[in-house]
């Protein structure tokens, strides 16, 4: 024959004299005749894991609410509950992860804040072989000091990367050399192209569109630096009479270690698309929020992504990442002799 469970006292602590009085809703109110004090407690479970992992998959409050049946607030409590029960990811990989490529593909993720006039920069790094997030920070502002203090979380937890592969941005490059002094910075083709299409204007005068074509026809896929070398000296000895054209040349040539340092490492990127895709993703799960009230809630909440993304199999990697498939990014940087909590079990 089964027996009831016996509940705790809130004031007086005991179980022994605590006895039933009646049920209201979802909770059962008790009586302790020690203390003479009644006290209620929710019977109804809420699996508030659940609820977490939801949300974070892009369910708003509202739309959670009706599939829990229960009332926004709730809901919102629950949610906060757990992120706020969930360990800082930074902390977490400095604990279990030791494992990471030497590859490290970084940006900054724009988000709306509430208290700033502007939108204010999620600095997080992509582990380019794991497809982890070791560490991210929330900053004010994309400057330097930010970035600096971005990369000197890394070498809190010993990551020191041999190559930094990232957009155009000065102020990046700079702390990045500044906490690994011998990194090798990959600049992103993309973001570079881009750039001199911008200051060229060519999307609404075509008088230097050329210009930007062949730059385009230089930097157009994996090539042996001697293509590198013969397509740049065809372009300069057609075009070196144009001041414009040859500026834009002596630019590419000046930056030239930057364009090829992909090539110092067997398989590396020469773009950041690995973290436009994480951006992606990050900005289709931050649709649904419209903003945070709070720096200390942004952190929470990206706190709470960041850690369900490292947990989550990889499911639609492609080409030379299909071997990812099925695996989780975190058990493929966790120090082997780990066991690692079941954070969204």
């Amino acid at each position: 024959m089964g027996h009831m469970k016996k509940y705790k006292c809130p004031t007086c602590k005991t179980t022994q004299q605590v006895i039933r009085q009646r049920k209201r809703k979802d909770s059962i109110v008790y009586f302790c005749k020690k203390c003479k004090k009644y006290f209620s407690v929710n019977v109804h479970f809420i699996d508030t894991t659940s609820i977490l992992v939801d949300h974070l998959n892009g369910l708003s409050y509202r739309r959670l609410a009706d599939k829990y049946e229960m009332t926004k607030s709730t809901v919102c409590r629950a949610v906060l509950s757990e992120l706020t029960n969930l360990p800082q990811n930074n902390e977490f990989t400095k604990k279990y992860c030791n494992r990471f490529s030497q590859v490290l593909v970084v940006d900054g993720k724009y988000i709306h804040v509430k208290g700033y006039e502007k939108k204010i920069p999620l600095l997080w790094g992509i582990d380019y072989f794991t497809h982890d997030i070791p560490i991210f920070t929330l900053a004010p502002s994309e400057n330097y000091q930010s970035w600096a203090r971005f990369f000197s979380l890394y070498r809190i937890i010993n990551y020191l990367p041999q190559l930094i592969v990232c957009d155009d941005n000065t102020s990046l490059k700079m702390a990045a050399r500044y906490a690994f002094p011998k990194v090798r910075i990959q600049t992103c083709w993309n973001h570079y192209k881009e750039n001199i299409r911008r200051e060229l204007n060519v999307r609404s005068d075509p008088t230097y569109r050329y210009v930007s074509q062949a730059i385009d026809n230089i930097l157009s896929g994996r090539q042996p630096v001697e293509t590198f070398n013969r397509r740049f000296g065809n372009f300069y000895a057609k075009y070196n009479f144009d001041p414009i054209a040859r500026q834009v040349l002596l630019n590419v040539e000046k930056n030239k270690e930057e364009l090829l340092a992909y090539k110092w490492i067997r398989k590396s990127p020469y773009t950041t698309n690995l973290m436009e895709c994480f951006n992606s993703h990050l900005e289709s799960r931050l649709t649904p929020l419209k903003g945070f009230n709070s720096f200390a809630d942004a952190r929470l909440w990206l706190n709470g992504y960041i850690l369900k993304r490292r947990f989550t199999a990889f499911t639609s990697c492609t080409r030379k990442f299909r071997h990812l498939n099925g695996q989780k990014s975190i058990e493929l940087t966790k120090k082997k002799e780990m066991i690692l909590p079941p954070l969204f079990d």
